[in-house]
């Protein structure tokens, strides 16, 4: 087990809709593809999977649908989007700190994203389709900045959830692979969503 996924699971549960596996009807086909992960190149490869998972599971939907809401926190398929977006955003500056660093602390204790976050930075009303873009790149960027270091799963940054909270270590691997199932969260919100409105 990472070290401190437990600490962040928790967090991760106090803001996000942690929707049932199973789906049915028109949202079936949009159902994650994302499997378990049982070595770094599953990982790695689910990792990578996230923009063009992102990118299918609004497949057809036009910018009034993407402000379909739902899911306990009532975000709209809009502000899920660019919240995973943004939590791959803030991750990759994670495995960054932890190439550069091997040990060293990374602050993101600032990220705190309820609704009125989404209402401050805009997510509630931006299009999708720069920021899945941009994840796309990223992801190719982090990915190929991986590849050069052989050991790089296995270096670390230290973390904490509030300014006050007590410190924990995670792995590159375990990054990403709290992304990918932070990922998958989101996207059976969206299915459900989705299956709401009959699209």
């Amino acid at each position: 087990n990472v070290p401190g996924k437990l600490h962040v699971a928790k967090r991760v549960t106090r803001f996000f809709n942690r929707v049932e596996a199973g789906c049915t009807g028109p949202a079936r086909a949009q159902r994650s593809k994302m499997k378990k992960l049982t070595t770094f190149d599953d990982t790695l490869t689910a990792w990578k999977r996230i923009p063009r998972e992102i990118r299918n599971s609004i497949s057809d939907l036009s910018e009034s649908e993407l402000d379909f809401k739902g899911g306990s926190d009532g975000w709209t398929i809009r502000e899920n989007v660019h919240h995973l977006v943004e939590a791959n955003l803030v991750a990759a500056n994670m495995i960054v700190a932890a190439l550069a660093t091997d040990g060293g602390y990374f602050d993101w204790t600032w990220l705190n994203p309820k609704k009125s976050w989404m209402r401050r930075v805009g997510y509630d009303s931006a299009g999708v389709e720069p920021a899945i873009k941009m994840l796309r790149a990223l992801t190719d960027h982090v990915l190929a900045l991986i590849a050069n270091r052989p050991k790089a799963l296995s270096r670390t940054v230290q973390l904490s959830d509030t300014p006050d909270g007590p410190r924990y270590t995670l792995t590159v691997e375990g990054i990403l692979r709290q992304e990918v199932e932070h990922a998958d969260q989101h996207l059976k919100v969206i299915q459900a969503i989705r299956e709401r409105h009959a699209r």
